[in-house]
Order: structure tokens, then C-alpha cells, then sequence
């Protein structure tokens, strides 16, 4: 196949996608008026029952002639009836309409699928022969745009896991400052409500569980700070913890100051983990759009492989 043949082949192969979107959504159209089809049916079904029924000899239908009103009943079920007779057989019509535009298309995509095995069979024996070096430059080229793919791959996967790595890393910071949202509100009445071992317990119930998270954040921010290291990313701040001896403090020698320290050791932690979580926001961004970046330079180079390959002469 010549290259002006291999060029147009390969442009009649882009309404192909188009072409298998429609007919997944002709499909989707198909069933549901199908769907109306058979309710319309049963609709016209009962309608035709009922004046099946009008005219059969009963008892009631006697008495309704003898008050004139048989005449009005039946030609109102009949009217019913034929209107139900009259959306059912729209319905049946557009079903068909579907079914005929459906097959068209089905024609259309079996034909385009057969030059696409075409193409792929024309563009694989290309790619064989740069491949065995009948061109070494071709092949150099070919070569060092599969390097830059795998490679650029290679980026995707592991901005990937940093940005898993963030989310989790997220994930416990917000469970902490939660804690620790609940543990102020118990300093808080132990400062102007005069708390007493119960809301001392309930306090620091919250700051063990917060630890807890913060113990688990630790963690995670070294897996995290290795995943950016993998991408070439290093700028993450540290957080602070939560002093033990301020408990101690706070338990042993109860009083209002010993309760303000302890509530405004609260609220700095709780500052250092926000101000951690947006420092990891603005991380997260940076590699979303790193990762955009890598996906156009992937795309450039398989359009640059492509290129070279169709264009190469057999």
C-alpha cells in the first residue's frame, strides 16, 4: 500500500469512534421506545378489553340502555380505545424507524471495522520493518520516542501514587483536627464552666484519639514525602504534635491558666494540621498539573511515533 493510500485510509478510520458513540446512544433510544412499544400495548389491550366488555349482554348493560346512556358509554371506551390504538401504532413506527437507522449504522461500523484491520495490518508491517533496522534512522527515531513513552508512562504512575498518597495523608489530618475541634470544645467549658473529671475525660478522650490520628499522619507523610521524592518533589512541611506533659500539667494542678494553656495548645495544633492540609492542597494541584503536562507530551510523542511510521516508505 502506498503512503497517499495509507494516509487516507487512516483519515476515514476518525469517524469510526464517532460512528460507535452513536450507536451506543441509537441503542439506549432503541430499548427505551421498545420499552414504550410494549406499555402503549398493554394500554390498547385493556382499552379493547372494555368495550369488548360493553357489548356483551349483561344485566348493568341492559339498565344503562333503559337510562340512554349505553350509546355514550360505548362510544366513549371506543374512543379510548382507538386513541390508545393510534399511540401504540406511533410508537411501533418509531421502534421501526430506530431498528432500520440502527442496521444502517451497524453496516457502517462493519465496513470502517474491516479497513481498521486493514490499517492495523498495513501499520504493524511497518512498524516490523523499522523495527528490524532496514533504517537505522528510522529506527534510532522510533527507539527514542518508545524511550520517552515509557518514561513519561512511567511519571503518570508515579504522580499517580503520590497523589494517593496525599489523599490518605489528608484523610488522617482531617480525622485529627476533628478530635481536636471536639477536645477545645471541652477546654473551653473547662475554662468558663468549672469542668470537673468528666469533661477532664471526655477532653482527652478526643486528644488520645487526635494523637492517634497524628501518630497514623506520621506515617503517612513518610510514604508521601518518598512518593514525591520519586517525582522530583520535595517541599513539604513538618507538623506539631501534641505536648504529653501539657496533659499532665492540666490533670495534676487543675485551674483556669493550666485549662487556657492546654485549649490554646489546641488550637496551635489544630492550625499546624490545617496549615499542613493546605500545603498538601496546593502539593496535589501542582501535580495535577504536572501529571496534564506528561499526559500532552505522551500524546505528542505517540503522534510523533505514528507519524514516522505511516510516513515511512516500504
Amino acid at each position: 500500500m502506498d503512503n497517499n493510500s495509507f494516509s487516507e485510509l487512516k483519515n476515514k478510520l476518525a469517524a469510526l469512534p464517532v460512528l460507535q458513540e452513536r450507536m451506543e446512544s441509537l441503542s439506549r433510544r432503541l430499548y427505551d421506545a421498545e420499552d414504550d412499544v410494549r406499555s402503549l400495548l398493554h394500554k390498547y389491550q385493556s382499552e379493547a378489553l372494555d368495550v369488548d366488555e360493553l357489548q356483551k349482554d349483561k344485566f348493568s348493560h341492559t339498565l344503562l340502555k333503559l337510562i340512554r346512556l349505553y350509546e355514550g358509554k360505548v362510544n366513549k371506551e371506543t374512543q379510548e380505545m382507538l386513541s390508545a390504538k393510534l399511540e401504540y401504532d406511533k410508537a411501533a413506527e418509531r421502534v421501526k424507524q430506530l431498528a432500520q437507522e440502527k442496521a444502517e449504522l451497524a453496516k457502517k461500523i462493519s465496513e470502517l471495522a474491516a479497513d481498521k484491520k486493514l490499517f492495523d495490518t498495513e501499520y504493524i508491517q511497518r512498524e516490523n520493518l523499522i523495527k528490524s533496522k532496514i533504517s537505522q534512522q528510522a529506527f534510532s527515531s522510533y527507539t527514542e520516542l518508545e524511550r520517552q513513552q515509557f518514561e513519561l508512562t512511567k511519571q503518570i504512575a508515579e504522580t499517580d501514587e503520590a497523589l494517593h498518597a496525599a489523599s490518605r495523608v489528608i484523610s488522617a489530618a482531617a480525622n485529627a483536627v476533628n478530635h481536636l475541634k471536639s477536645a477545645e470544645g471541652w477546654a473551653t467549658y473547662d475554662v468558663w464552666g468549672g469542668g470537673g473529671i468528666l469533661s477532664h475525660m471526655a477532653k482527652y478522650d478526643h486528644i488520645d484519639d487526635a494523637k492517634a490520628e497524628l501518630n497514623r499522619l506520621g506515617s503517612l507523610m513518610k510514604d508521601f514525602e518518598s512518593e514525591l521524592r520519586d517525582v522530583n518533589m520535595y517541599d513539604v512541611c513538618a507538623y506539631a504534635g501534641i505536648d504529653s506533659t501539657t496533659r499532665a500539667v492540666d490533670f495534676w494542678f487543675d485551674n483556669i491558666f493550666t485549662d487556657l494553656n492546654v485549649r490554646d495548645k489546641i488550637r496551635d495544633d489544630m492550625y499546624q494540621i490545617q496549615k499542613l492540609m493546605g500545603q498538601i492542597d496546593q502539593i496535589c494541584n501542582k501535580l495535577k498539573s504536572n501529571k496534564e503536562q506528561i499526559k500532552k507530551m505522551l500524546s505528542e510523542a505517540e503522534s510523533k511515533k505514528s507519524r514516522l511510521v505511516m510516513d515511512f516508505e516500504v
